[in-house]
């Protein structure tokens, strides 16, 4: 019987630390922490009995982290494709019984994670940034796959209208701001501490003053970090002008939110006044490059944001407005279009777009002291690519520009989070991916013959058992 100690032996090994450049080495990992990294390293005896995975021919590094998503969105998958962002004057529409949204249980939610995690897997991601409802069922999810999650119970102020654009609720306000509280206080460190909790407001216009203030006085007593989206769109700029006489960012400013760590999804509409005080805040900014292209959005000024000193992670965002959670179209993305835009190609580096995947996720998440790079005392939060392929060749001088323009998701050949395989020779061998992929095609099965839709592919797939496990914290 092995022990709890891997060797990742024979790689080409991206550290990801600041001074170091990609060399072969050997990674040790002993339970769920890197004790060495070096050819020369010998921390393990014979007695010992490591498990080796060799990794000849392959790139060793740290592992994606997705800092803004909402992974029950990925039985949505393909169902907004051709609108555009929501306004007053233009809401998202789907065809007739697919908005899966009104429909989804909270049993549904915990399949669509499980399908999240396994594809965010596949393509190298090892924590993830989530934020919706139902988030006991995602934190279930986390805990049974072996993934690290960063998790926010939605805080939304405004009740469903069909003749009122989002309409203040206080019913729903106080319900949603209880549950998120809730959820951080049974949840934060659970799955052996690979599950933080965050206070999560849902935005600026979603979710009004007074919760606001009320989410960061949360913050400050529960000693968490906020997480939500900020200057995402013309509509929330418009509402906070019209409403407060302030930006969204003079808007969670004055609320108290910058006062500790902030997530902000997107960013996209600010100002340099904005941004300045942006960089006087412990506040991240998460790019999601693959859903603006897809809604024909502005993007996240990640370059004036990064000059200003303030930190910038990778997000995918859901599945509904990508459609896909691989962090890979992201690094390309944020490589090629600010230059692009500014017909600067050498504007944002290869290089610097995967450390906005790594480094810039740990430090937005505040964990760059535990994931981010591969070194001694770290969590093996890792994964190996197979460079043995004709895109990725030659490796000689060019590793990080493939990684950055030629590498995808399907390159990825394991993934490891805290020292745990999850995947080995592109199988997932942390659960069963199979039973996954079957629960989610009878989902939507079930929701289309609801509402009276035919079925049109897979009809030999069998239908969904529900779940009779409970979202209670392990």
């Amino acid at each position: 019987m092995h022990s709890n100690k891997i060797i990742i032996r024979g790689g080409v090994v991206w550290s990801m630390v600041s001074a170091d450049e990609p060399r072969t080495a050997d990674v040790f990992i002993d339970g769920s922490r890197i004790v060495a990294v070096g050819l020369d390293a010998q921390p393990f005896t014979q007695t010992d009995d490591p498990t080796v995975i060799d990794a000849t021919g392959c790139v060793v590094m740290p592992g994606l982290i997705n800092a803004h998503t909402h992974t029950p969105m990925t039985l949505m998958r393909s169902t907004l494709d051709g609108v555009g962002f929501p306004s007053p004057d233009a809401p998202s529409t789907m065809p007739r019984g697919q908005d899966w949204r009104g429909r989804l249980s909270p049993d549904d939610h915990y399949w669509a994670s499980r399908l999240a995690i396994a594809e965010m897997i596949r393509s190298g991601t090892t924590t993830f940034v989530d934020m919706y409802r139902d988030m006991d069922q995602v934190a279930r999810a986390v805990v049974e796959t072996g993934m690290r999650a960063a998790l926010g119970w939605e805080i939304t102020t405004f009740r469903s209208d069909p003749h009122e654009w989002l309409p203040y609720d206080e019913r729903t306000a106080r319900r949603t701001f209880d549950q998120c509280g809730r959820f951080a206080a049974e949840w934060h460190g659970k799955g052996d501490g690979r599950i933080t909790a965050w206070i999560a407001p849902h935005e600026t216009s979603t979710c009004h003053e007074p919760w606001l203030s009320r989410a960061a006085r949360l913050s400050s007593e529960m000693n968490l970090g906020t997480v939500m989206h900020v200057a995402e769109s013309e509509r929330e700029v418009e509402f906070c002008r019209t409403k407060y006489g302030l930006s969204p960012v003079q808007t969670i400013e004055r609320a108290g939110i910058l006062n500790r760590r902030v997530l902000g999804a997107h960013t996209l509409l600010v100002t340099d006044a904005d941004i300045r005080t942006l960089s006087m805040a412990p506040y991240t900014a998460v790019a999601c490059l693959g859903c603006y292209v897809k809604l024909a959005m502005p993007v996240t000024p990640v370059p004036r944001l990064l000059e200003a000193g303030v930190n910038v992670a990778l997000g995918t965002d859901g599945a509904a407005t990508n459609n896909n959670l691989s962090l890979w179209d992201e690094i390309y993305l944020n490589a090629t279009i600010h230059g692009f835009l500014a017909k600067n190609p050498a504007l944002l580096s290869g290089e610097g777009a995967i450390r906005l995947a790594t480094v810039g996720g740990a430090v937005g998440l505040g964990l760059e002291e535990e994931i981010g790079t591969i070194e001694p005392k770290k969590r093996a939060d890792i994964i190996v690519l197979d460079f043995g392929k004709p895109h990725l060749a030659p490796l000689e001088a060019a590793l990080i520009g493939n990684l950055t323009y030629s590498a995808g998701g399907h390159d990825v050949r394991d993934v490891l989070v805290d020292g745990k395989v999850l995947m080995r020779d592109r199988r997932i061998v942390a659960f069963d991916e199979k039973e996954v992929l079957r629960q989610a095609h009878g989902i939507v099965r079930k929701h289309r013959a609801a509402v009276g839709l035919p079925l049109r592919y897979g009809r030999d797939l069998p239908a969904p058992v529900q779940s009779d496990k409970k979202g209670s914290p392990a």
